[in-house]
Order: structure tokens, then sequence, then C-alpha cells
């Protein structure tokens, strides 16, 4: 499953391991039990391990993925490599997280080893800084043509110096400095469900950047198709009970 994302950009299952079937055998073999189906039974023990935060049985499944995105959507979700590594206490109620990275594993494209290419993302709409929040955009710019035409002559420039760079001989990891974050960048990217289930948390929220929340909007599609129960459950823990 491939899901096409901004203008040169994607998110891409390679493989998956488990089913929503996979959390509720790890829950169960507590008690030295098991299912073989998806049962109401089973729907309300994944909505009591969500609701109450016991999130290991949540580790069992994986997700193999290939994302291409901009440099700076790419770093943004690079944040979640730290903190993949939950801790819980004896009686699994969690405690926060260790900062480790053995529960992941995310490989990148190398500028030091590939020429980059002149694939860059080009914004459709241009956004003004928000008057309220320093990290945040508000409505359309009202020079929409002026500020795309500087952008393309910035992209031009370091590009094409990059281009002479090398042509000089600098070396590809030296000369990659030069280019801009909107670069596109491709990784495979690995996790247990539970840690995506935080990416889509934390990167569907409507003050996450815009571009980025594009890639967690198609992780969810993604993850939808493959544990509906857990999906569901999980995103009905945070809503208020009527």
């Amino acid at each position: 499953m491939k899901i096409e994302v901004l203008d040169h950009g994607s998110v891409e299952l390679l493989d998956k391991m488990g089913s929503d079937l996979t959390t509720v055998e790890s829950a169960r073999v507590s008690f030295l039990k098991g299912a073989t189906d998806i049962t109401e039974r089973e729907v309300k023990l994944i909505k009591y391990l969500a609701e109450h935060e016991h999130t290991s049985p949540f580790r069992h499944a994986m997700l193999m993925f290939r994302f291409k995105a901009p440099l700076f959507v790419a770093r943004q979700l690079w944040k979640h490599i730290v903190g993949i590594s939950p801790e819980f206490d004896l009686e699994d109620r969690f405690q926060g997280f260790s900062g480790g990275v053995k529960d992941t594993g995310w490989n990148e494209a190398s500028g030091r080893y590939v020429e980059l290419q002149d694939e860059f993302y080009i914004p459709a709409i241009w956004r003004s800084q928000s008057s309220s929040n320093k990290q945040g955009s508000a409505g359309p710019l009202a020079d929409q043509a002026v500020a795309a035409a500087a952008y393309r002559q910035g992209l031009e420039a370091a590009y094409t110096a990059y281009q002479q760079l090398r042509e000089l001989g600098v070396a590809k990891e030296q000369a990659r400095v030069v280019l801009p974050q909107s670069i596109y960048t491709q990784w495979i990217w690995t996790g247990s469900l539970q840690a995506f289930l935080h990416v889509v948390d934390l990167r569907t929220k409507p003050d996450a950047q815009w571009e980025t929340q594009q890639f967690g909007i198609a992780v969810r599609d993604i993850i939808v198709e493959h544990f509906p129960v857990c999906l569901s459950k999980w995103e009905q823990r945070k809503q208020p009970k009527v």
C-alpha cells in the first residue's frame, strides 16, 4: 500500500507483522490464554488496554515503511525515534520514555554516498506567520507570486552551487551542506504498532506543521487498513466519556 503525499512524497507499507489479534494474544498470554478471532470480547479487551495505558501488548505487531519526504519533515519525524522505548513499572503502568532507540529502525539515503537530485518540495500555498504562535502559521500570504519567485530563485542558486562544488571535486559529504531543507530524502522506518500510533497521535494534531500532518495522516490511513480495532480504541481513549 502506497499513499502519495505533497508534490513528490509518499508513504509506502513495505511489510508488516501481526494484526489486531496480535495485541489480544500478547495480553492474554499473562493468563496462558489466547484468541482465534476478533469478537466483541476481544474488542473490549483492546479498549481496556488502550484506556488504562497497558501499552506493552501494542508493541508486538510491527510495521515497515518507506518514506519519501522533504528533509525538514524527516527531521520532525526523527524526533519519534527518541522516546520510542517506553518505561513501565512492574504493573505495566506507563512511566515515561527512556529515550532509547532499540525498538525501532531508521535507515536513510545518504548524501555522502549518492549525488543528490534537484527534487525539492514546492509549497502550493505560502502561509503567513502566526501572530499568536511563534512556531505556527496563519492564513495564506497576500503576495503568493513574489514568495514563490523568491523561493524558486533560492532553490536554483543552491542547487547550482551544489553542482559547481561537485564539478570542482568537492566531496559529496561536504557539497551537500549548501542544499536547503526542502530537498527530498527517503528512508525505511520500522517500528512497533505502538510507536506508529504515537506518531499518529502527535503528527495529525491541528497544531502540527501542515506538511508533516499529511505524512501523519498517510500513516494513519495505512494503519486503519491493517489494525482497525487497535487504532479505533487507541484514538477513543482520549475522548471524553459521556
